[in-house]
């Protein structure tokens, strides 16, 4: 039975990791944590599904679509909203992202009203067994697609001239704009780069859970605590945070949801995260900030 759920928290760590990175490549590049990150990923769950669905679109082509449309929303968050507030308090960004959490709510309600949705069929379905237990193709298929975004990723911060340039602006954007680097524009590839990944996590959770914007705006917003518990700034940390959380989810669910009633698994991630802030204020991965006074 450990085996079975220690498996089915590493494939859900796996969303969880890719989520967070959405937060963490934006807070590197500029600071500001992104609170409409949950919603935003409910309206890319639909989007896709409006693409596939009701447009009839083939999947690759719904595929393009959505790639599209997450770049496009990314340049106008960043350029048509954030950029204004450039030189402004940070509490200023702060409250947009919480308005923007509404907005994209509210489009979500007023488009797609109604009850939840559900892909066509896109992934193979069947089972199969290792060592006792049991694997879905579709978990099996999305924990690959995680696993390949995150390497993909990786290897685009640390190879690239784009990926070096906006660990650059994270480090320092002075230091940054002296050695050429435009930084307003690593702050619109942050935004990019984060709803591309919040598109990914959209179709990942609605293909799981079907497409309902209060779950999953939900399980996407468990980033949250894999971000805090990984370290704000770190990408390896989003991936250790999204993990540890959704093994520690699904394990102690399995033990513990029978003797207290069910509900375990909701509150795990927020009591964690408050135990490791109490602790360890910049997480496992943070980087620790000392101000001299």
């Amino acid at each position: 039975m450990i085996l079975q759920l220690a498996i089915t928290g590493l494939m859900v760590g796996m969303v969880y990791a890719l989520m967070a990175l959405g937060i963490v490549v934006i807070y590197k590049c500029s600071s500001i944590f992104n609170f409409s990150h949950g919603a935003i990923v409910a309206f890319m769950c639909y989007l896709a599904w409006a693409f596939l669905v009701q447009l009839r679109l083939p999947f690759w082509t719904a595929a393009l679509f959505l790639l599209v449309s997450a770049i496009v929303l990314g340049w106008i968050i960043q350029v048509g909203i954030l950029r204004l507030l450039i030189g402004q308090p940070l509490l200023a960004s702060l409250m947009v992202t919480l308005a923007l959490m509404q907005v994209f709510g509210g489009i979500v309600t007023l488009v797609w009203p109604g009850p939840a949705r559900f892909y066509p069929e896109i992934i193979p379905t069947g089972i199969f067994n290792v060592a006792g237990a049991v694997i879905s193709y579709e978990s099996l298929i999305t924990l690959g697609v995680c696993v390949l975004a995150f390497l993909a990723f990786m290897y685009f911060f640390q190879s690239t001239k784009l990926g070096l340039a906006m660990r650059g602006t994270a480090e320092d954007h002075q230091l940054a704009r002296s050695n050429g680097i435009r930084v307003v524009q690593m702050f619109t590839l942050a935004w990019i780069i984060a709803i591309i990944t919040c598109s990914l996590g959209g179709v990942l959770i609605g293909n799981m859970h079907g497409v309902n914007y209060e779950p999953v705006s939900g399980l996407a917003m468990k980033a949250l605590p894999a971000v805090m518990i990984g370290g704000m700034e770190s990408v390896v940390g989003a991936l250790v945070g999204g993990l540890l959380i959704g093994i520690f989810e699904t394990i102690g669910a399995g033990f513990i949801d029978p003797l207290v009633g069910g509900g375990f698994a909701d509150v795990f991630p927020y009591i964690a995260m408050i135990a490791l802030i109490i602790f360890k204020p910049y997480g496992l991965f943070g980087y620790e900030k000392i101000e001299r006074v």
